[in-house]
């Protein structure tokens, strides 16, 4: 053997356990010999002959780069998640981020607004978002370290509880699978429907407007505790739309029709709402000094924003309706 194969082989057998390297070794020159005499005894007719060092060099450069055939020698694994653990991998972090995400930032708001002398917006988003990155990391990480450490310490040919079955069966396809993004919008309209139902309990210092109303609720203290019943029990009938759909993703027209029924009636409660009332914001906060048409302009603001997101949130529900279906068929 030259000096350039005997680097080759180097470079291979460094790479490998001190158990295999010998027999390798032998392996791996007497491949490269029998390549190179295979070379060199098939010359082509009419030509010159080869030189033994060009073939050398030829056969070397056809096993490749030393540390992809060492892997191959080795059987080691040049990856963190195998191929037949990773879709278990990946469906299992579609649900836990969202979920993991989700309850982290109520927790995290919690201990806030439990703990802080005076919760502020500016804290409690500071609070939300250390929580949350925090969290998800810690999610994400975990979740990959008990996958790899089953894999790995799983024998050559035993069963990974990980491991998708080899066995498939064409009537999976009967019953497309909802897209992941149907499960995140759930969970981000479950996190607005909480802050909505948060709203008449937030006093005016959280905006940094304390000084206005002496640090009272920015909602109308007068309005009628039955208005603020009925606001929150449509609150809870949106959000348990939203965990139906978290539960059952995909198209189902009785869930449109509930939701789009819901929505509605939601927008005309807080329309008679805030007609009705005097002031559904603190009188403290908006004070117009008697001015009949500032108030107006005020009530009305309010009503044409609740019907803005009415039907914006309407598009976007028969929209992915039609995603759904037009994905199923």
């Amino acid at each position: 053997m030259s000096t350039l194969t005997d680097r080759y082989i180097a470079e291979v057998v460094r790479r490998l356990p001190d158990g295999q390297s010998e027999d390798i070794s032998a392996e791996i020159a007497a491949t490269i010999d029998d390549m190179v005499a295979a070379e060199l005894d098939s010359p082509v007719d009419g030509a010159a002959a080869p030189d033994p060092d060009s073939v050398e060099r030829a056969v070397l450069g056809r096993l490749g780069d030393p540390a992809a055939l060492a892997r191959r020698y080795s059987g080691a694994r040049p990856y963190l998640i195998g191929p037949e653990v990773y879709p278990t991998w990946l469906r299992v972090l579609r649900w836990l981020m969202p979920i993991v995400g989700a309850l982290a930032a109520l927790a995290s708001a919690i201990v806030y607004v439990a703990t802080a002398p005076q919760a502020e917006l500016g804290g409690l988003i500071g609070e939300v978002v250390s929580g949350v990155v925090s969290a998800l990391l810690w999610a994400f990480a975990a979740w990959t370290l008990i996958v790899v450490i089953v894999e790995r310490t799983t024998p050559e040919g035993g069963r990974n509880p990980f491991t998708t079955s080899a066995a498939w069966d064409p009537s999976e396809l009967d019953h497309p699978r909802a897209r992941p993004d149907t499960r995140i919008d759930a969970v981000v309209s479950l996190n607005l429907l909480a802050l909505l139902a948060a709203v008449p309990f937030v006093p005016s210092t959280f905006l940094y407007i304390g000084h206005l109303n002496g640090g009272e609720s920015l909602v109308n203290p007068d309005i009628p505790a039955a208005w603020l019943a009925g606001y929150l029990v449509l609150i809870g009938a949106l959000a348990l739309v939203q965990i139906w759909r978290l539960a059952r993703p995909g198209r189902s027209r009785r869930r449109l029709a509930v939701e789009v029924v819901t929505d509605v009636v939601f927008g005309a409660f807080l329309t008679v709402l805030v007609l009705s009332q005097d002031s559904v914001i603190h009188p403290d906060i908006v004070s117009t000094g008697g001015d009949d048409l500032s108030t107006a302009a005020i009530r009305w603001s309010v009503i044409a924003t609740v019907w803005v997101i009415v039907v914006w949130d309407q598009a976007e529900t028969l929209r992915a309706h039609r995603r759904d279906t037009a994905a199923a068929r």
